[in-house]
């Protein structure tokens, strides 16, 4: 839709993603995502992709940040689900962590799913693409915003008021039920917990109906991602409550434990 991104190199040798954005399309999108940034760059996090510059031409506008070596997309399908179980929770607690920084500062990301989310080099996550973030104002809980977002990882809330004359209500929830999904996605190289088809995931998500929640490895996980994706929005933690899930807890042992358990496993095989 008029974006591509390129590898960059500054003036002091440094590499970065140029994230170049049609001026006739993109123009709205790409002056917010620079805002959004420009505020987040303020408080800096390790799981937010970091602003370096932004400059226009005549048919463009550029976006430079900081480079990262995959998506989240990529980075799961490239590998098994063994790292993935071992690795996984400390993804997800890597994006909720983001994802609370984002909150604390009164940001909605409101579109995330696999490709917004980047890993960098050292394997930890970045969030990415704020093209259609919102900045709450001061005491406000609720954006009224268009109902944008991306096919198969929208909120419920946010598919609801698609076809409604005027703006949608979008909440800091409304982030976490994507965050499941996203979770989800992790635990399970690539899956979704409300079908394999757009098509099949819009009408799950809004009637409720997660269909492979069994595919999930144990009862741990699948209550705490059936608590992200809770379909009534009340029933959701914030990202702070749930980084205190129990599910998130212990991490580093047991992916240690975890890692060293398969890797027995194989050796004695073998």
């Amino acid at each position: 839709m008029g974006t591509s991104v390129y590898v960059g190199i500054l003036e002091n040798g440094s590499e970065v993603a140029v994230k170049r954005m049609l001026m006739d399309s993109c123009k709205d999108a790409a002056e917010n995502e620079k805002n959004i940034l420009s505020l987040i760059n303020t408080k800096k996090s390790p799981f937010i992709v970091s602003y370096r510059h932004f400059f226009k031409d005549t048919r463009f506008m550029y976006l430079v940040v900081d480079l990262c070596e995959e998506t989240l997309d990529d980075h799961v399908h490239s590998q098994n689900l063994h790292h993935l179980r071992i690795h996984g929770r400390r993804l997800i607690k890597e994006m909720l962590t983001g994802l609370k920084f984002l909150h604390d500062q009164g940001i909605l990301h409101r579109d995330l799913k696999p490709s917004n989310i980047l890993v960098d080099v050292d394997g930890h996550i970045r969030l990415a693409d704020f093209g259609i973030s919102r900045v709450l104002n001061e005491d406000e809980t609720t954006a009224h915003t268009d109902s944008k977002g991306t096919e198969g990882w929208m909120a419920v809330e946010v598919i609801q008021t698609i076809d409604q004359i005027g703006r949608g209500r979008f909440k800091k929830k409304s982030d976490i039920q994507s965050a499941g999904m996203v979770a989800f996605f992790i635990l399970t190289k690539g899956g979704h917990p409300f079908g394999s088809i757009k098509y099949e995931r819009m009408t799950n998500i809004v009637a409720g109906n997660p269909v492979y929640m069994v595919t999930l490895d144990g009862p741990d996980a699948r209550q705490f991602i059936s608590s992200l994706i809770s379909h009534t929005i009340r029933d959701r933690p914030y990202a702070h409550e749930a980084l205190l899930h129990p599910f998130m807890n212990n991490i580093d042992y047991e992916e240690r434990a975890r890692a060293a358990s398969i890797l027995f496993l194989e050796e004695y095989h073998n």
